[in-house]
């Protein structure tokens, strides 16, 4: 009976264990000095997100969409702006318009991340899940990263609590 018992203890701490370290994906975003993320959400493959800014050149919002991928990459599919500028998709390709709006369809690379420089004339922000996060109080010039990353369950749930899903 007294070894059932350690058994028995032996195999909820084998589970809880498991269940702790089991690696959940989630959506990243760092300063590139920080060390506790900006925003740290719980992923799916094919959830998406859109990265918004006000172009530095013609001076009109641009919305930046991505997805995360099976592989736990981000793919851009698709970039919204009202005028073409520098840095912005090429007219050639898949453009439409779209009230109002020009509508690339990206066909570019899955990528690990992508970064952006804050700067208060660009206003840049990420919506993900309703939920907007908006970098113009950062410091000029701070380098953000937005990836997705793995981290255990158990690892996640004692740093950030329930802040995190």
């Amino acid at each position: 009976m007294f070894g059932r018992q350690w058994g028995y203890l032996l195999l909820m701490v084998i589970l809880v264990s498991a269940v702790l370290l089991y690696p959940v994906s989630y959506l990243e975003v760092r300063g590139k000095r920080d060390s506790q993320p900006l925003l740290l959400k719980k992923v799916s493959p094919g959830d998406r997100f859109e990265f918004r800014y006000i172009h530095s050149v013609e001076k009109t919002p641009v919305s930046g969409f991505f997805v995360v991928t099976t592989r736990c990459t981000l793919k851009p599919i698709e970039t919204r702006f009202l005028s073409y500028g520098p840095g912005l998709p090429s007219m050639e390709g898949k453009v439409v318009l779209e009230t109002g709006e020009i509508v690339a369809k990206v066909e570019v690379e899955e990528m690990k991340q992508f970064s952006f420089f804050v700067s208060p004339m660009t206003n840049p922000s990420l919506i993900f899940k309703n939920e907007r996060l908006d970098f113009s109080s950062l410091k000029e010039g701070e380098v953000i990263r937005v990836e997705v990353k793995k981290y255990p369950m158990g690892g996640i749930f004692l740093r950030h609590g329930r802040k995190s899903n």
